[in-house]
């Protein structure tokens, strides 16, 4: 499953061939941001109440990243770390059935997203992935691009009124993406104004992180933290503008076209209003907080990545100029950039949008020759697998070439999960793909990024995978 390094080559010709180049010209890899490896597994202490509590990245021991295996016992469960991909592929599609959400995540997270497709199972979860599919599918991504390029441009346009320097690109992506959404998913309504959101929905993503002894023990009254009661108050917020917009499509005999009306329409024909408007007000608020956060995530360490190898930056600008130079249309625009994209799948390599995936078995099972009994938890970590000394070459180094066609054709299907897997596998990631190429592609043409020399930039794990204290870079717009 390892390959070896290729000297890959830089910017897209007119003719999207790739073009030769000098060895001396290749960026060097280099080692972004994480937690260091350690000699031990954390204790129970740190497991629950210290650092590893805080930030599940932190306190990860070196056989971890040897070993593609591993069963462990916390408490009264039995925990099997999976890495190896044919394992993955087993519990995630071939077998997918017999492996369920645990209830701890599902309680965790319905309190800000409900039944929604995140978080529904079963005949439930199957009757909304069927009714919300028509609604991603390549044709209606597509035609979600001219938003794409509106919002890359504003975003750009703001930047350079306001002068060079500082900023906190955490913030920004935050800012466009959540645009993006709710223009192409809510017609520009959901009532959200993205500075006076922010807060309320970083609560509503991390608060459900610090449930740890209270599910365990199956008293949640235990984790009472103030990181909790500020979720709740996010999550009120949210639901209570979720529930506003959902109204008023209700009250239109014609709830419109996009994202919202399209479900509306779905579920009135499958559900009685009651539960028809529920379901709607959950994956309003599912699309709202996930459908924004990952890609916004994902475009604060695409930046990190480039602003700390200028060589990597200069050609992905070079390429997108090209690209952007060569076509009005944002399809051919996305078809003009396959250096950005390796760029873009490299960053969600080293920083998987959601960095852990667990499920509980409900029957008994075999999963890589060990036994797996009812009630077992399985934990596959994209973080760990991505970053496995037995799956990939100098996996810590930031290297686009890992995903040139060469490298990719060596891959195993499953060792690369950012998006999840099987029937599971995130329903947005046509989007969240076309939306980040375009917005990094865009921005690149207008603007350098380096890096602020006074942050340590160090990636925190809670529901997403974010920067901690922000992103700062210093930006300055192109002559």
């Amino acid at each position: 499953m390892q390959h070896g390094h290729h000297l890959t080559a830089g910017p897209v010709m007119e003719t999207g061939a790739m073009i030769s180049i000098k060895p001396e010209a290749v960026p060097q890899p280099f080692r972004p941001a994480a937690p260091e490896e350690t000699d031990r597994w954390p204790s129970f202490y740190d497991m629950f109440f210290g650092e590893t509590a805080r930030n599940p990245l932190v306190g990860w021991p070196r056989e971890v990243f040897d070993v593609l295996n591993r069963k462990t016992r916390l408490l009264h469960l039995t925990y099997h770390g999976i890495s190896d991909p044919e394992g993955v592929k087993h519990v995630l599609l071939d077998n997918h059935a017999n492996y369920t959400k645990p209830r701890m995540i599902r309680d965790a997270l319905a309190p800000a997203i409900g039944e929604g497709l995140l978080t529904a199972e079963g005949d439930l979860w199957r009757e909304q992935r069927k009714l919300m599919a028509p609604i991603f599918t390549p044709t209606t991504v597509k035609s979600f691009l001219p938003i794409f390029v509106d919002q890359a441009k504003a975003s750009a346009g703001r930047w350079k009124s306001e002068g060079p320097g500082r900023r906190d690109m955490a913030i920004e992506t935050t800012h466009t993406t959540f645009d993006i959404i709710n223009a192409a998913l809510f017609s520009g309504e959901a009532g959200l104004d993205p500075n006076e959101a922010r807060p309320h929905l970083e609560a509503a993503v991390s608060a459900p992180a610090e449930y740890r002894l209270g599910f365990l023990f199956g008293m949640p009254w235990l984790d009472q933290s103030p990181l909790q009661r500020r979720g709740r108050t996010g999550t009120a917020y949210l639901v209570s503008k979720a529930e506003a917009l959902v109204r008023r499509r209700q009250a239109d005999p014609h709830p419109g076209e996009d994202f919202m009306g399209r479900v509306l329409s779905a579920f009135a024909d499958r559900y009685p209003p009651e539960k028809a408007a529920k379901l709607a007000v959950d994956n309003a608020l599912t699309f709202m907080v996930a459908g924004h956060e990952t890609t916004s995530n994902g475009l604060a360490w695409a930046l990190y990545l480039l602003s700390q190898d200028l060589k990597a930056q200069d050609w992905a600008r070079e390429e997108a100029m090209e690209a952007w130079s060569a076509s009005d249309d944002p399809s051919g625009i996305l078809e003009d950039l396959p250096y950005l994209r390796m760029v873009w799948e490299e960053t969600l390599r080293l920083y998987p949008p959601v960095p852990r995936i667990d499920r509980e078995a409900l029957a008994d099972d075999i999963v890589c020759g060990e036994k797996v009994r009812k009630g077992d938890m399985i934990s596959i970590w994209p973080w760990v697998m991505h970053r496995h000394r037995k799956l990939w070459n100098d996996p810590d180094l930031f290297n686009p070439e890992n995903f040139d066609p060469e490298a990719k054709a060596e891959h195993h299907r499953f060792q690369y999960i950012p998006f999840g897997a099987g029937p599971h596998v995130c329903i947005g990631m046509p989007f969240a793909q076309s939306e980040a190429l375009i917005l990094l592609s865009y921005w690149l043409t207008r603007f350098t990024f380096r890096p602020a020399p006074d942050h340590r930039v160090f990636p925190t794990a809670h529901v997403t995978l974010r920067p901690q204290g922000g992103m700062p870079l210093v930006i300055e717009a192109l002559r």
